[in-house]
């Protein structure tokens, strides 16, 4: 079967971003699973701020994501509107060109929702957190 799991929630407000890391294992791990993307859409943006710090005793989910994308080779997608409404990225004009900067792991992929809906037409499941 094919997955697209979907995150809402930040790691600070709900625990819905490490039960989608622990279920994506488990998925993984039967090896007859696929994922197609996971998505970071709106608080679930902020997982993967580069303002987030953690101590060294902490569990730093964004690390946990970023090992888990690595090794599976599977897609981490951020919502762009909703990085660009939390303030993760911003979009600065200069000589009429759209250029983005912002505070965003360099491992994840700024995404549309339009990526998202061609993962969930291509997908036999779609799972939120």
């Amino acid at each position: 079967m094919i997955y697209t799991i979907i995150i809402r929630s930040s790691f600070f407000s709900k625990e819905n971003s490490i039960s989608a890391l622990l279920f994506s294992k488990a998925l993984i791990i039967k090896k007859k699973h696929f994922i197609k993307s996971i998505f970071f859409i709106n608080d679930g943006v902020l997982n993967m701020s580069n303002f987030m710090s953690f101590t060294i005793n902490e569990f730093n989910i964004k690390k946990k994501w970023i090992n888990f994308s690595k090794k599976n080779k599977v897609r981490l997608n951020v919502c762009f509107s909703a990085a660009l409404r939390r303030g993760i990225i911003n979009m600065k004009k200069k000589n009429n060109k759209k250029n983005f900067i912002g505070h965003l792991e360099f491992f994840f992929k700024i995404s549309s929702l339009e990526k998202l809906s061609r993962d969930i037409q291509k997908s036999d499941r779609v799972i939120q957190f």
